[in-house]
This record gives structure tokens, C-alpha cells and sequence, in this order.
């Protein structure tokens, strides 16, 4: 069977949508980072802490773990858990184009894989009242960089370069590609 190794409703969405058949659990872990180390690394490290937990409890099974992150130059734009955290987030992304990190794992009893894939998205030069505006639909929180391109996030957004699935934080076509070496 196959375990995603996250409750984030768009990574379920995003599964689902492909047609994939998993069940959903949650596991907390240590979410501390070296910002010095790359981004494609630090993605990909947090992805796997993610899966070994989950396989901790289901090592039967085929584990998919996800972390998503904004970069606005050589630092995280986090996920925003209050008001105020939103509107500094989305205050430095406007007008700027920032990129976004998305690092997956995947891990059964016989094999593991890390990956990242990453696009660039250009945000469009926004005032205050749209932030606030956009604050009030609770999107933000929990997002990475206060922000989500699929919903309604997407009137701050510009434009992007890349896949548009590691924006929304899961990169179906090369998580696709690399389930094929998995049995499940």
C-alpha cells in the first residue's frame, strides 16, 4: 500500500487526482535546518525525515514524503502561521521572483529514492490592501512563502518558469517516473 506521509489537503488532491490509491497519515518531526546548506538538500532531507518516520509504522509499506520551500534570494520565506508572519511574507515576495524547492522521498523495505525539483515564480508588484485582502481568505497559513498558486494565491502570481505540481508542492510527473521502480 501506499502511505503519504502527510494530511496536506493539496498533496492528497494532487495523489488522488493522478488516480493513486493511498491512505494519509500524519507524523511530526524535526523541522530544524542549517539555512546555510542548500535548498535542493535541505528539501530533500526534510522529505526524508518525513518517510522514515512514517515508515516507522508502516515498514510493509511504500512511503511518500514531500517538503516544500520558498526562496527569496539565499533565504526561506517560511510557511506563516500568524498575520503578521503573512504579510512579511508576501511583502517580501512582491514584485520579485523567488524560487521554489520541492524535495520528495519515497521508501520501502527494498529501496529509496530523494529528489527535488524546483521552479521559478515571478510575483506580481502588490499593494497592501491586496495582501490584507488576501490575508483575510486564511490561504496563507501554513503555506510555503504565505502563498498558494492553485487557489486563490494565484491573483498575486505573474507568471512561472517549470512545473507547475512543485509549485503546489509535489512534482507529479517525476514522482510518477520514479514509483515505476517501486513495488506497492
Amino acid at each position: 500500500m501506499l502511505i503519504l506521509a502527510s494530511n496536506s489537503e493539496r498533496r492528497k488532491k494532487l495523489l488522488s487526482d493522478i488516480g493513486l490509491e493511498f491512505k494519509a497519515v500524519s507524523n511530526d518531526v524535526s523541522e530544524d535546518i542549517n539555512e546555510k546548506q542548500k535548498p535542493e538538500d535541505i528539501v530533500m532531507l526534510l522529505s526524508k525525515r518525513k518517510a522514515d518516520a512514517a515508515f516507522v509504522k508502516h515498514s510493509n509499506d511504500t512511503i511518500i514524503a514531500a517538503d516544500t520551500m520558498v526562496w527569496l534570494d539565499d533565504a526561506p520565506v517560511h510557511a506563516p502561521s500568524t498575520e503578521e508572519e503573512a504579510y512579511s511574507a508576501l511583502k517580501k515576495l512582491s514584485g520579485l521572483s523567488h524560487k521554489v524547492y520541492t524535495g520528495v522521498t519515497i521508501k520501502n523495505k527494498d529501496k529509496e529514492i530523494s529528489f527535488f525539483e524546483s521552479a521559478v515564480v515571478y510575483m506580481k508588484d502588490y499593494n497592501d490592501i491586496q495582501i490584507y485582502e488576501y490575508i483575510k481568505t486564511g490561504e496563507p497559513y501554513g503555506k510555503a512563502g504565505g502563498y498558494a498558486i492553485q487557489g486563490k494565491g494565484e491573483q498575486l502570481v505573474e507568471s512561472y518558469v517549470g512545473d507547475f505540481f512543485t509549485i503546489v508542492g509535489l512534482p507529479l510527473k517525476k514522482l510518477q517516473k520514479e514509483l515505476e521502480a517501486f513495488d506497492y
